[in-house]
């Protein structure tokens, strides 16, 4: 549906200036990884998170974004690595990202204060075949007729705390705003990937004489050009293995988010997005899959003393 693509490309037009261009992810608190390179290696445990995101279900074109990511701890480094892979669909735009970080940790206040920095591999891409105008109306302002594509680098920076009850972080992305080139039948076109900064935090307040836990949390989003925005989110948990919660993000959607402990290292989460803004009367939610995998590697110590063989007793 070509009014689709139309409307779809109106909107992400302003990306290749100024607007906030990053994935947005309702279950951000089970993701901190994709935010903030300084969470690497908090926690003790190995962790591999996976998310697939279905936005504006209906729309031709819609967006559709996939993130796999995971960090490991590593005690002779004082801290740990972390990989993320993003694959962001909308229309015939699609970005693919592939990053590397390492965080260093250290004990602070009865929990862990951590500094992270990361590199990010980012290929942006343009789908011509897709939006050939037959009027070709538009061609003079440099949209591509045939397919382009651009790679891009650039750094991440980030701060992150974390403890039993409390933990909370600020960081930002693309710090150098780098430039892909989409080159294409028609030349290049400059695609400049905005530098975002994030601050998240939350709390876990166990109720007293019970098996519930409250566990607000906030995630606040600026590429300090546009307008900030803001997820806001209260979930409660009953006794360590199931969830359910309620997300406002700030003149975009409600949600509603439930999950499960499958098993002591496996988590499932569903999140469901009801539009608040413009596309509200138009329906269309989002849905949102959660799966997470934590694991240790136990390594006993070495034990001290002396071992005889026998043959020479």
């Amino acid at each position: 549906m070509r009014k689709i693509y139309a409307l779809l490309f109106l909107v992400a037009l302003p990306f290749l200036s100024k607007a906030q261009q990053n994935v947005q992810f309702t279950q951000y608190m089970f993701n901190k990884i994709y935010y903030n390179p300084a969470v690497a290696g908090t926690g003790g445990a190995i962790c591999i998170n996976a998310l697939h995101r279905s936005q504006w279900v209906g729309f031709e074109g819609a967006p559709t974004t996939q993130n796999i990511n995971g960090n490991i701890p590593v005690r002779s480094v004082h801290g740990g690595f972390s990989v993320n892979i993003v694959n962001d669909q909308i229309g015939f735009f699609q970005n693919i990202e592939a990053g590397l970080g390492y965080a260093y940790q250290l004990e602070l206040a009865r929990g862990t204060l951590g500094f992270g920095v990361g590199l990010r591999f980012i290929n942006n891409s343009v789908n011509g075949a897709e939006w050939r105008p037959a009027d070709q109306t538009l061609a003079g302002l440099g949209i591509p007729s045939s397919d382009a594509s651009g790679l891009a680098i650039d750094p991440s920076f980030g701060v992150y705390y974390s403890s039993e009850n409390i933990w909370g972080g600020i960081s930002t992305i693309n710090l150098i705003e780098s430039t892909s080139a989409l080159n294409g039948q028609n030349g290049n076109i400059g695609y400049r990937n905005a530098r975002h900064y994030y601050v998240m935090g939350g709390y876990n307040w166990q109720i007293p004489a019970s098996n519930w836990m409250l566990m607000p949390s906030t995630l606040i989003k600026t590429d300090a050009r546009s307008s900030p925005s803001f997820d806001v989110n209260v979930m409660a948990m009953y006794n360590n293995k199931f969830w359910g919660g309620v997300t406002y993000r700030l003149q975009d959607a409600v949600g509603v988010n439930i999950g499960y402990q499958i098993l002591p290292s496996l988590k499932a989460g569903y999140s469901y997005d009801v539009a608040t803004g413009d596309l509200s009367s138009q329906g269309g939610g989002s849905h949102e899959i959660m799966l997470k995998y934590c694991f240790r590697i136990e390594i006993p110590p070495r034990e001290k003393g002396s071992y005889r063989n026998p043959r020479f007793l």
